[in-house]
């Protein structure tokens, strides 16, 4: 009887395990995401361009580099490019909701629409600064 117990112990024991090593290989959730955005926009509030741009997907970044003619970080904190508006929003960037579907993630604080892809174990910012126009596309400052 000892044994036919221990059996019944063991088998929970690796049910998690199992779902452990499966949210493992998951990769990254929602609050992966939102806290990408949350780090994104405080960057920009503190002047740290190259933080910020450490986030952003590498064709966005260089995306920006080409429209912009300048680095990544003068770019994207430049006040007459995407600074100006990325610097305004930076303030009232607080998380509302998070929408997860695959490797694709869109982020709405209070004042953007940011989206973000699965890269590896953590998500990049493949669009920021993005005002909704109906049935079109999103406007995007920056987008990949």
């Amino acid at each position: 009887m000892n044994t036919r117990r221990r059996r019944r112990l063991r088998a929970p024991a690796v049910a998690a395990l199992v779902a452990a090593a499966a949210a493992g290989c998951a990769g990254p959730g929602a609050g992966d995401a939102q806290d990408v955005v949350t780090r994104f926009y405080a960057a920009v509030a503190e002047g740290d361009g190259d933080a910020a741009c450490s986030l952003l997907l590498a064709g966005a970044a260089a995306d920006l580099v080409e429209e912009e003619q300048e680095p990544c970080p003068e770019a994207l904190l430049d006040p007459a490019g995407p600074g100006g508006v990325l610097g305004e929003r930076a303030a009232a960037a607080t998380v509302e909701a998070v929408h997860r579907a695959g490797s694709q993630a869109q982020v709405l604080t209070a004042s953007d629409t940011v989206f973000l892809a699965r890269s590896g174990d953590t998500w990049v910012v493949t669009a920021v600064g993005c005002d909704p126009r109906g049935e079109r596309p999103y406007d995007c400052e920056v987008e990949s």
